[in-house]
């Protein structure tokens, strides 16, 4: 102990100050913590905007199947163009749709029709079956 007090002693005021400084640890640990928070927010960010996309599409499939439920006469595809001019996220955007009945005619009464939407890797699927 004594030996290292007389070390302290020689060196000079620069060195004993670097020496006793404890706030460099505080502000590395803000800094790193301020970067890593950024990045978790814009990934956070990111996904959520991809969410609100999926959910978009996954709307735009649900009411295009509700559409063509209720309206016998309507047609599928008109119901898809109809829904996707009026949303905000997919006005400008190319949706690729198919339509798969069971029996082959979806006119039948008792069907299973299975919508299928698709745009930039996203899939959104809506299925009902015909009143007749």
């Amino acid at each position: 102990m004594l030996l290292l007090f007389r070390f302290k002693e020689g060196l000079s005021v620069k060195t004993k100050t670097f020496l006793e400084e404890r706030g460099s640890v505080l502000v590395e640990v803000v800094a790193f913590a301020v970067v890593g928070f950024g990045l978790v927010l814009t990934l956070g960010f990111t996904l959520l905007e991809q969410e609100r996309r999926v959910l978009e599409l996954q709307a735009i499939a649900r009411n295009s199947m509700r559409s063509y439920l209720l309206h016998n006469s309507s047609d599928m595809f008109q119901a898809v163009s109809r829904l996707q001019s009026a949303s905000k996220l997919w006005a400008e955007e190319r949706i690729d749709v198919a339509v798969t009945c069971l029996p082959n005619d979806c006119d039948l009464p008792n069907s299973f029709v299975w919508l299928e939407l698709s745009a930039d890797g996203l899939t959104a699927k809506a299925f009902g079956i015909t009143n007749g």
